[in-house]
Order: structure tokens, then C-alpha cells, then sequence
């Protein structure tokens, strides 16, 4: 017997093999608890609807992708006029105070690495991804990087760790909806969770 398939893309396949055979078939099958054209009515909905839901997520990565450019900008520029103001009252650090800032200590506690930016998928081939991502703006330095993997509903696993900012994820199913995530991890503790990508091989 056969079996109803799981992942979005087969399903909506397997639909538009039925709207078509209930089509070709009518003598066969003459009376369906969902005629052919209500059946073809619900796929086009579906089909409506994923694209909605592609160019939202899309949407939503190229305006993460904005946000993270504009505050490096703005933290650059921070940096500079704090490095600046640093050097120009070295002898009286008291004054950075109205800057909101203070002088330079000896050593400071180790923390957790911030939310890692601009998580992306730089290539794809049938079972394998590239994926791609920058270094948090805040916290402390990672050490390396956890990348995680989700599909079907199911919960979050460990799929991989890097160095690196990029990461090959290889032997991926084919025809499931897969998404990733990444933290940044030292031995303060683990930085939150990027924002997810989302692919189909």
C-alpha cells in the first residue's frame, strides 16, 4: 500500500497527480468527496501561500542582513570616537564619563559570545549546503560555532560545529524542508540562537 507522503513538495506533487488522473478518469471515478477542480482550487491556495511564505522569509533575511549593516556602521563609529576620546583624555580617564564610557582596565571577566549575524546559504548541491554567517558585534570572542538542524517539526539538534564562519552540512535529505541555525560558543557559555534559514535539496 502506498504510503501519504511527509514532506510539502511531494505532498503538493502528489496532489496535482491527482487533480489529473480525477480529470482523465471521470468514468472511473465519478463522484470524489472533493471534485477535481476543488482539489485543483486547494493546491493553487497552498501554492499561493508558500510563495507568500518565500518572499516574507526573504524578505524578513534581507532586512535582518540591513539591520546587521547598519550597526557594524554605527559601531564602527563608535569604536573610533571612543578610541579618540580615550587618547585625547589619557591622563584625566575620569572624563569619559560624559561619554558614557570608561577608562581602560587591566582584564575584564570572559563572557558569552552575542547572536551571531547574517546566517545565509552560500551554495547548495542534491545532499549538500554551504552555510554562511558572521561573528557576533557583542559579547565575547567565540570559540567556535554550534550549528543546529531542525525539519518536520521536530526539535532542534546538534548538527555540526566550525571554526570557521562558514560550514559545510553534507549527506542533507532530499525533498524535506530543513533549517538551520547557528550560536556562538566560548567558555563563558553560549550566545543566542542566529536567525534560521531554510531549504529544500
Amino acid at each position: 500500500m502506498a504510503r501519504f507522503p511527509e514532506a510539502e513538495p511531494e505532498i503538493a506533487a502528489l496532489a496535482a497527480l491527482v487533480v489529473e488522473g480525477l480529470g482523465k478518469a471521470e468514468t472511473d471515478f465519478p463522484a470524489p468527496p472533493v471534485p477535481a477542480p476543488d482539489l485543483q482550487a486547494k493546491l493553487e491556495a497552498y501554492a499561493a501561500a508558500r510563495a507568500a511564505t518565500v518572499l516574507a522569509e526573504t524578505a524578513f533575511r534581507e532586512q535582518h542582513a540591513i539591520k546587521d549593516e547598519t550597526l557594524d556602521d554605527l559601531v564602527d563609529g563608535m569604536k573610533a570616537d571612543l578610541r579618540y576620546a580615550e587618547i585625547t583624555v589619557r591622563d584625566r580617564p575620569e572624563k569619559l564619563s560624559q561619554l558614557g564610557w570608561a577608562g581602560r582596565r587591566g582584564g575584564s571577566k570572559l563572557v558569552s559570545p552575542g547572536e551571531v549575524r547574517n546566517i545565509s546559504i552560500a551554495a547548495e548541491g542534491d545532499t549538500w549546503a554551504v552555510l554562511r554567517w558572521k561573528q557576533p558585534v557583542d559579547g565575547g570572542k567565540p570559540a567556535f560555532y554550534k550549528i543546529q538542524r531542525q525539519s518536520d517539526g521536530a526539535p532542534w539538534e546538534d548538527a555540526g560545529t566550525s571554526t570557521n564562519t562558514e560550514q559545510l552540512m553534507s549527506n542533507q535529505p532530499r525533498g524535506v524542508e530543513i533549517h538551520f541555525r547557528v550560536s556562538a560558543v566560548n567558555k563563558a557559555g553560549e550566545g543566542a540562537p542566529s536567525a534560521t534559514v531554510t531549504m529544500v535539496l
